[in-house]
C-alpha cells in the first residue's frame, strides 16, 4: 500500500503520502468495506488506533472534490493537509477531525460540557475554548495547541 508515512529525504522530516488507492476504505475482519459517512463521530471501529483513524480522515479530506459540501467549497491544499498532519501526529490524545466550508480543517475535543476546538487554516489557527470557566475564541500559534490540549484534558471532567 502506498499510503504510508515516509521520511522526506531532502529535509529528513516525516511526511504523509496521501495517495488515492485506499481513500475512504477500511479493513474490517480482513475485508475492505466503504463507510457510508466518514465524517460522523460514530464511526464503527474503522481503526483501533485513533491516530490511524485521523490519518485516514486526512486522506479522505485531501480527496474531496470542488463543491464537496454543495456550497461552492474548494479543495484542500497539500500545505494545509501537511500542517494538520504535523499537528495531529504530535498530539497525545487524538481529536475528531472535520473539513469545513471555510477551507480549513477543524480539530475538536469534547468531554461532557467542555469543548476545545482548533480551526486550522494555511496561514492561521483559531481556537474556541469552552472549559475551566473560559469561553473565548482567539488566534493561537501552532505550539499553543499542545499546551491547550494538555490543559483541557487535565481539567475537563467526563459527565
Amino acid at each position: 500500500m502506498n499510503n504510508l508515512l515516509f521520511e522526506n529525504t531532502s529535509t529528513k522530516t516525516p511526511s504523509l503520502d496521501l495517495g488515492k488507492s485506499s481513500i475512504g476504505w477500511a479493513i474490517v475482519e480482513n475485508r475492505q468495506v466503504r463507510p457510508k459517512n466518514h465524517f460522523t463521530k460514530n464511526i464503527v471501529k474503522r481503526y483501533e488506533d485513533p491516530l490511524l483513524k485521523n490519518l485516514q480522515t486526512l486522506r479522505t479530506i485531501k480527496q474531496l472534490p470542488v463543491d464537496w459540501n454543495g456550497n461552492g467549497s474548494v479543495t484542500f491544499s497539500e500545505a494545509l493537509i501537511q500542517k494538520v498532519f504535523t499537528i495531529v501526529r504530535e498530539l497525545q490524545i487524538q481529536p475528531d477531525i472535520f473539513p469545513t466550508g471555510r477551507n480549513s480543517i477543524q480539530l475538536e475535543f469534547e468531554i461532557g460540557d467542555d469543548y476545545l476546538e482548533f480551526e486550522v487554516f494555511e496561514d492561521k489557527i483559531i481556537t474556541l475554548i469552552q472549559f475551566d470557566g473560559k469561553n473565548e475564541e482567539r488566534e493561537v500559534l501552532e505550539e499553543e495547541i499542545f499546551e491547550l490540549t494538555k490543559d483541557f484534558h487535565a481539567v475537563a471532567v467526563p459527565v
